[in-house]
């Protein structure tokens, strides 16, 4: 079973995950928007019994936006760190700080009709309304 290792950017929060990923998808809404400063944020997610922390939990502060929408980052650097979905047996992956990730394309976009109106989304990968969580 293959081992994918995550971090913070300052390194101080680190997980890792056995066993495989979600397919990744791209979200477009105005709150993952406002969260990445970017376009969309990558997303995937695993099953909770295939993550472990591993160094950092100490520092993880949370956010919560409006209830059952929580964010998790680090306090020293402030990078988003994978969060248990409130309710939900699997656990939120931002992709951007896994290493080692399979080599895998994006299987698809949500909240596509919200996106940033100076963004085209050109890579052919289907375009969703509201969520569509494919599981691990």
């Amino acid at each position: 079973m293959s081992t994918i290792k995550g971090h913070c950017l300052c390194g101080d929060v680190q997980y890792e995950i056995e066993g495989k990923i979600s397919p990744i998808w791209l979200c477009h809404c105005s709150k993952c928007r406002r969260s990445t400063g970017s376009a969309f944020h990558t997303s995937a997610i695993c099953r909770p019994e295939n993550f472990k922390w591993l160094t950092g939990v100490d520092s993880i502060r949370h956010y919560e936006d409006t209830p059952g929408y929580i964010t998790g980052f680090c306090s020293r650097c402030g990078s988003p760190v994978p969060q248990q979905l409130a309710g939900k047996e699997m656990m939120f992956l931002h992709v951007g700080g896994l290493e080692g990730v399979p080599d895998q394309t994006i299987d698809h976009h949500i909240f596509a009709g919200s996106k940033a109106n100076w963004f085209e989304i050109t890579d052919g990968a289907p375009e969703f309304d509201e969520h569509k969580i494919k599981p691990a």
